[in-house]
């Protein structure tokens, strides 16, 4: 039986004028579960995180970690989160270790030296950990931000935007923490901006857009349409033959053109076992083939349909 380690519902956050910046946002994590909180700039993210963590107060709803509700059991609740919200902040002038030190005495319950040596490790800062904080790179700074998140054992580490200023390799080494920790049993709710990072990091990803939830697809789904019957392939054919390529197989049965993406390439939707024959047809009609790919659903582009279609919705409602 799976196990709810945090439970939003209703969450809303209403400001002057009675405007709601974020409105009746429900949703689950189970435990071990890495979720991406998914929207464009003003969608209410950082807000719905600061409401869910209590840096800032909600005006409805319930947020509940383990069961406990956070409004009735803060300190307990408080307890099982480890959060680092935008960039996190360190004392430059001392080194890693004293950071964790200075954090860990303001931890609700004890920390000992074994459990920070064991979070060095994990977060792989055994080289650097006694050298002074200004001297680390932008990647190790998010790393011991997640050693002190991690301190007291959270159940739910919740990381908003936590690849700000990360190059590529630091990207991906955060990538595979998450993951480790995710298999410890830690769940983790990770704000960004970046689509194909979240299609790489999350199991899941919830969508915002305009304080709402538009949308919540499992990430195992997407790959699962890539797998299915129906493939979507890319064919490239050669200049100024692309029309003639159209006209021979729009008349196919079983065959859907979706895009003409440029003057060479377009995009059909087949079962597999089409591709061969599409690929022989188009060669004894004299037309060139320089490329077949097969596209795979991204992350990216769901998202941009469905924040548009939203727009699209709340500009009728204004109107």
């Amino acid at each position: 039986m799976s196990e709810v380690v945090l439970d939003i519902q209703s969450l809303t956050k209403t400001v002057h004028k009675q405007k709601n910046i974020v409105e009746d946002v429900s949703f689950q994590m189970q435990k071990g579960e890495i979720l991406g909180l998914l929207g464009p700039n003003g969608a209410g993210k950082t807000t719905t995180i600061r409401m869910i963590v209590g840096l800032i107060k909600k005006s409805a709803g319930a947020v509940f970690i383990n069961g406990y509700n956070m409004d009735e059991n803060a300190q307990k609740c408080r307890a099982q989160i480890g959060a680092i919200v935008e960039n996190p902040v360190f004392y430059d002038y001392m080194s890693g270790w004293k950071n964790l030190q200075q954090h860990a005495r303001m931890a609700v319950n004890p920390v000992s030296k074994e459990r920070m040596e064991e979070i060095v490790r994990l977060v792989q800062l055994e080289h650097a950990i006694q050298d002074k904080v200004k001297k680390y790179s932008l990647g190790m700074k998010q790393r011991l931000g997640v050693a002190q998140a991690l301190l007291h054992q959270p159940a739910l580490l919740i990381l908003d935007e936590p690849t700000n200023g990360l190059d590529p390799k630091g990207i991906r080494e955060l990538r595979d923490y998450l993951r480790e920790l995710a298999d410890q049993g830690i769940s983790t709710l990770v704000s960004s901006h970046l689509l194909s990072e979240m299609q790489l990091m999350c199991d899941r990803v919830v969508i915002m857009e305009s304080g709402r939830i538009i949308d919540e697809t499992v990430i195992g789904d997407l790959d699962a349409a890539d797998t299915a019957e129906d493939r979507v392939v890319a064919f490239q054919c050669g200049t100024g033959q692309q029309a003639q390529a159209k006209k021979l197989i729009e008349s196919l049965p079983g065959i859907e053109i979706l895009d003409l993406e440029d003057q060479q390439t377009f995009v059909l939707k087949m079962q597999a076992e089409k591709i061969p024959y599409i690929n022989k047809l188009l060669v004894q009609a004299s037309i060139d083939v320089y490329a077949i790919e097969r596209k795979k659903t991204s992350l990216e582009e769901k998202f941009l349909s469905l924040t548009a279609a939203d727009n699209a919705t709340l500009q009728q409602e204004v109107q």
